[in-house]
């Protein structure tokens, strides 16, 4: 069945809705909480909201690849995005090394708790006792903002360190409309 374009725009910007809109029950739904839950938590962890807008992102592309998908008449499976049940194990193949980084993730968020709750009031007071209590907010209240900017450094410095072919083209279904040969060279190019 043909979707309203318009429609499918509008609720692709919504966390979770495009893939409900294409009938993608459990895929929107886990979206949507990923967003929330993730949201609800940076509030308390403030630095974790950088990755809403990434969930927001990827969100969005998945409700246009799942149409990719349903128009080469080769439909995704339903499934929530951690699986039918949440199995940790599963992280280990999101990335060759998916389980550390998830858990170096939780050792930050922890580290970040204990430095809000127990490590700032004590410097706050030490600062203020030392009569520099200007220090703390220009030293300490900035350290978020240089460990978030050094982890994105580091890691967009590690991702242009990659190399190697994207051998999984092929395996993917082509855009509609796409006729494009895959052996295309100068030649064939227009002028």
């Amino acid at each position: 069945m043909k979707k309203n374009a318009f429609l499918t725009f509008v609720f692709a910007c919504i966390p979770g809705a495009g893939q409900m809109y294409y009938g993608y029950m459990h895929r929107g739904l886990s979206m949507i909480t990923a967003f929330c839950v993730l949201t609800a938590v940076g509030s308390i962890i403030p630095p974790l909201l950088l990755a809403a807008p990434i969930i927001w992102m990827y969100s969005f592309f998945d409700t246009y690849d799942i149409i990719r998908y349903l128009v080469s008449g080769d439909p995704k499976p339903d499934d929530y995005i951690w699986g039918n049940r949440i199995d940790l194990g599963r992280f280990k193949g999101l990335t060759p090394r998916g389980h550390k980084i998830v858990g170096w993730a939780l050792v930050a968020c922890g580290a970040w708790v204990l430095f809000d709750s127990w490590v700032a009031p004590m410097l706050h007071d030490l600062f203020v006792n030392l009569g520099v209590e200007y220090l703390y907010y220009n030293l300490v209240g900035q350290i978020p903002t240089i460990v978030v900017a050094g982890l994105l450094i580091y890691f967009g410095i590690k991702l242009l360190g990659r190399g190697g072919a994207n051998n999984s083209a092929s395996a993917m279904p082509p855009y509609p409309g796409e006729d494009v040969p895959h052996d295309f060279d100068d030649r064939d190019r227009p002028l």
